[in-house]
């Protein structure tokens, strides 16, 4: 391929991505919440649910409670552990044994109160609920050994690999100054759900030069993050794009299939009048508006590398090519 072949190639992928960051400020987003607590039971929690949103509730086991159709669609209140729910091959014995699992577990296992796909406009009714459980006696990292999180599922309909790859860059550059304003609870920090991306990964995608194809770009995350303890966890999004290349790089079908970022790295703190979902997703808008701010961003990515270069060293720089090697 000629110079000028991939230079109408790049500006291609330009133009695409434009149209992306366009389209995602013209119309409605949707983004599904997460909210992990303890303190309250699921069956307790579905209750307040069913008050301030109406709905139907269905009990799928002990520790599991669906509330459908209330006013942000389905929400689902459950037990964040996949051991003490059943299974439609489960025996009795074995149902009750996982409601005995679960009711041993409720002080030590986060519950997890999750929305399907919603509107940014009812952000603002999700921190109702929140605050509605922080009375009821939900709490959320007050219980530190418990270390809740806020999950936001960002919907994303594009398959422009540019786009995505923008997206990416973006919240790596940003990504120490969102630790720094959330200040995640120190035993989220320990334990593995939002470990940091690793260091040659995070050079090679704020490399300026680094423009795959979309197969590439995912032979690469897989290799550099084949399972879902990311801050930022793109294998549902990937996967949903091109669900055999992910299962071809990660070695086994990827379990969570959806057009959507997982951001991970919010601590849901429900119990603090301060705290809200639509102040986190404010943190995440950031992140956005970057990357849409294609001249902004390769400035960054530029000062990124120029500062990264010279503490690199030829030592780094024969262990990020290793690396990349490895991945291809």
């Amino acid at each position: 391929m000629t110079k000028a072949m991939m230079t109408d190639m790049r500006e291609d992928n330009d133009h695409d991505a434009e149209a992306v960051f366009a389209e995602l400020n013209s119309g409605d987003r949707r983004v599904g919440v997460e909210i992990e607590f303890g303190g309250l039971s699921a069956s307790k929690a579905a209750k307040v649910v069913y008050e301030i949103v109406g709905g139907d509730t269905e009990e799928v086991d002990a520790h599991r409670y669906k509330i459908h159709g209330t006013s942000l669609g389905t929400v689902t209140i459950e037990l964040d552990s996949k051991y003490v729910h059943t299974g439609k091959d489960d025996t009795d014995a074995q149902k009750k044994a996982r409601q005995i699992a679960g009711d041993l577990g409720t002080s030590i296992v986060p519950t997890e109160l999750i929305t399907a796909p919603i509107f940014l406009s009812d952000l603002g009714t999700v921190d109702t609920l929140a605050r509605a459980l922080a009375d009821a006696g939900a709490m959320g990292n007050e219980q530190p050994h418990l270390a809740c999180g806020l999950h936001l599922n960002i919907e994303w309909k594009s398959e422009s690999v540019e786009a995505l790859l923008r997206v990416l860059q973006a919240y790596l550059l940003m990504a120490p100054k969102l630790r720094e304003e959330i200040e995640p609870d120190p035993t989220r920090k320990l334990l593995p759900f939002i470990a940091r991306f690793p260091s040659y990964y995070e050079r090679t995608v704020l490399d300026p030069a680094y423009q795959p194809d979309l197969e590439t770009f995912i032979r690469d995350y897989c290799a550099a993050n084949p399972n879902k303890n990311r801050e930022l966890d793109l294998l549902p999004l990937l996967a949903s794009l091109n669900a055999g290349c992910v299962e071809e790089a990660i070695g086994k079908e990827p379990k969570a299939v959806r057009p959507a970022f997982h951001y991970r790295l919010p601590d849901a703190r429900i119990g603090d009048a301060a705290w809200s979902v639509a102040e986190e997703w404010k943190r995440w808008k950031r992140v956005e508006e970057l990357a849409a701010d294609q001249q902004e961003l390769m400035n960054q990515l530029e000062n990124w590398r120029a500062d990264n270069e010279q503490s690199e060293g030829l030592l780094g720089a024969a262990k990020r090519l290793i690396n990349r090697v490895k991945s291809s």
